[in-house]
């Protein structure tokens, strides 16, 4: 059949899915900005979203806007027929994986609670019909069980790890799902797990063992399951791992990430000769980014590429698989094409195509024939002109350490330097999306503003140096890594000097406050999200998840080693805490928090309204009670946006904001 019959037959037989996306509203009382694009548009939901080919390559599941919730929907590439295997009104499908030819795993959860994925979920076996195998959340005391390995091709018979005995410590069990039976593999367990590795025969012969208050990680080894673990290495840090990935396909090579010594210590995929306990060669090496994963070709049994850390490139091992990428690139300049491919059918490849101005759109690609058809797209509504040219940018800090970031320009300036929109991530360690479509940087450029997302020191992906280099920096070198960020972009005449703000969440929001706190000169305004305003709340609110997690122990340690410790920096905390430094602020600030935020809880927030109010700074406030971090509801996160749309506006227009220092409010419906 053509591409294009497969792709119209699709969509038939899934109007509901289609008719489900088209009527997403918001009852927000903020009207759209007339002339744009609305905001849901760059916001709602894609319409296919995490596809995945069975292990045979015949059918294709993804997950689809149903119902107003994530639900499963797999699709017959032979037949060019869909089905919903799901119909969830009350919950949603976050996570699934294919298990068998015709069986996976589905987990669910109701995302639009504020407690979503720490509780509420179900975990089942299901077979392609939607029948369920197995209640997998039945029987398993603690924390219901995780498979790790699956070791037949009908998904009967798997590895599960669970801390059924111990809420302390993981064990595995050999499960076999069709008669709920199960065996303890871990009885003599080096305690304190938090990860497994098993061979591809179900030996379980790798232990990650992380003791209670540590700082550092133990690696244990046995030979199978009757031996005794042996203690291979006790100095493993966060920063510093050997982090085991899987083993070979001869159930002896044990494959691992590991940082090298030179290249600023980036990971890269070694093996690791666990007789002698030494590393061994390295696979590939990636160019200026952390490896994250290894790719195996289950026919030839062999490992095949080395993927990046953030799903950018692969670097090929195997030249087959090279010449195949060679070709898929060639058919689509100008896109990065991402391939995968059933475990056992490994000619049928599943081709994901996307730039910063092409949201995803997948290909079903086959081998034998070199025939290539358009299966789905990820959002249809989107069209190459109305989306930016996005960029990959490094500029210089002003200490000489070279900064990764993301750069978008509008696609009409009307001739003018656009205004400049900073989108600072979270984590703080956690890595801007990479290469392609990204909703904000394009709502944002949508409106005539160029988008600067900097991935300053701290972040993760660029090596250990790179990744060190942020500790203890909140609000000092990190903080300046932003700053410096702008500076190039108008020393360089990209940008209007005069107009710029600061957008954030999370570690994103402290980064937009202290800003606009660190150089009021420089910013006409700031969108801060969730936002950390006292650095000691992050160790003293005892109801946030980062205390409940592990009060005094793993969760304090690596707070410390990365912010600083309240006990004796107390006053270097407080010197970059914009709750106490209010008084310099200059520009408007909107603040919007979730009543229910575990993660930054909403005391927060409050702190930082009542310096605002105390020194009669100019803010808007924005409290959304069904919420936690960051905001999920889509009436929710639709009208946040819309606030920020008028916010940025009002404050980014040609001529000068009003210098009021009277105090507005708005309450969230």
């Amino acid at each position: 059949m053509s591409g294009k019959w497969l792709v119209a037959a699709l969509l038939c037989s899934l109007t509901g899915v289609a008719a489900a996306q088209a009527t997403d509203a918001t009852t927000s009382v903020v009207a759209p900005r007339a002339g744009f694009r609305p905001v849901e548009d760059f916001l709602k939901k894609p319409q296919y979203s995490k596809l995945s080919l069975s292990p045979d390559g015949k059918l294709l599941a993804a997950l689809v806007p149903l119902n107003g919730r994530l639900n499963l929907a797999l699709i017959d590439l032979d037949k060019g027929s869909a089905t919903t295997l799901t119909a969830l009104r009350d919950q949603d499908v976050y996570q699934y994986r294919w298990i068998g030819d015709e069986r996976l795993e589905v987990q669910t959860a109701n995302l639009n609670e504020v407690a979503r994925l720490t509780e509420l979920k179900q975990d089942k076996l299901l077979d392609t019909s939607g029948r369920v195998i197995r209640d997998m959340d039945k029987g398993w005391d603690y924390q219901p069980p995780r498979i790790i390995a699956v070791l037949d091709r009908a998904g009967d018979d798997l590895l599960v790890e669970s801390r059924m005995r111990n809420a302390r410590s993981l064990d595995v069990w050999r499960y076999n799902a069709r008669t709920n039976a199960k065996e303890l593999l871990t009885a003599d367990s080096p305690g304190d797990v938090e990860r497994f590795v098993a061979d591809r025969a179900g030996q379980v012969r790798i232990a990650i063992s992380v003791p209670r208050g540590g700082t550092r990680s133990l690696l244990y080894y046995r030979r199978d399951n009757a031996s005794k673990w042996k203690l291979l290495r006790d100095d493993l840090a966060e920063e510093d791992p050997i982090h085991p990935i899987d083993f070979g396909f001869d159930n002896k090579t044990l494959y691992v990430l590991a940082r090298g010594s030179d290249k600023g210590g980036l990971l890269d995929v070694h093996t690791y000769d666990v007789e002698t306990n030494q590393l061994g060669e390295r696979l590939s090496s990636m160019q200026g980014v952390d490896a994250s994963s290894l790719l195996f070709d289950w026919v030839k049994q062999i490992p095949v590429g080395v993927r990046d850390g953030s799903r950018d490139a692969v670097s090929w091992i195997d030249a087959a698989w090279k010449s195949v990428q060679s070709s898929i690139d060639t058919a689509l300049p100008g896109t990065r094409n991402t391939l995968t491919w059933g475990r056992y059918e490994p000619s049928r490849i599943l081709v994901a195509t996307e730039s910063a101005s092409q949201p995803p759109i997948f290909y079903l690609f086959d081998r034998r024939n070199g025939r290539m058809q358009e299966v789905v797209s990820a959002y249809p509504w989107l069209k190459e002109k109305d989306l930016s040219a996005r960029e990959f940018v490094r500029y210089q800090a002003r200490d000489g350490l070279s900064i990764p970031a993301y750069l978008t320009m509008p696609r009409h300036p009307d001739g003018a330097k656009p205004p400049l929109i900073v989108d600072i991530h979270g984590g703080p360690f956690v890595r801007t999306e990479g290469f392609g479509f990204n909703s904000d940087a394009q709502l944002f450029a949508s409106r005539g503003y160029a988008v600067l997302q900097p991935d300053f020191r701290g972040t993760q992906g660029y090596g250990d140096a790179f990744f060190k280099a942020g500790f203890r920096q909140w609000g000092l070198a990190m903080q300046d890594d932003v700053t410096d960020g702008v500076k190039w972009l108008i020393e360089t005449g990209k940008v209007d000097a005069d107009r710029v703000c600061l957008f954030g969440a999370s570690y994103g929001g402290y980064a937009t406050l202290w800003g606009l706190e660190k150089e009021p000169q420089m910013f006409r305004c700031g969108v801060a999200q969730v936002a950390v305003s006292d650095l000691e709340l992050m160790f003293d609110v005892s109801w946030s998840d980062f205390m409940q997690a592990e009060r005094g122990g793993d969760t304090t340690n690596s707070l410390i080693r990365r912010i600083g410790d309240p006990s004796t920096d107390r006053e270097k905390m407080r010197a970059v805490s914009p709750v106490y430094h209010t008084e310099r602020i200059q520009a408007p600030v909107l603040l919007a928090y979730g009543a229910s935020d575990r993660r930054v809880p909403l005391v927060h927030g409050k702190a930082m309204r009542s310096a605002l109010e105390k020194y009669g700074k100019s803010y808007e406030w924005l409290v959304y009670d069904d919420e936690g971090h960051g905001f999920y509801k889509d009436e929710n996160n639709f009208d946040f946006y819309r606030r920020v749309d008028a916010f940025l506006a009002k404050n980014l227009a040609p001529r000068p904001p009003s210098t009021t220092t009277a105090a507005t409010t708005t309450k969230a419906p």
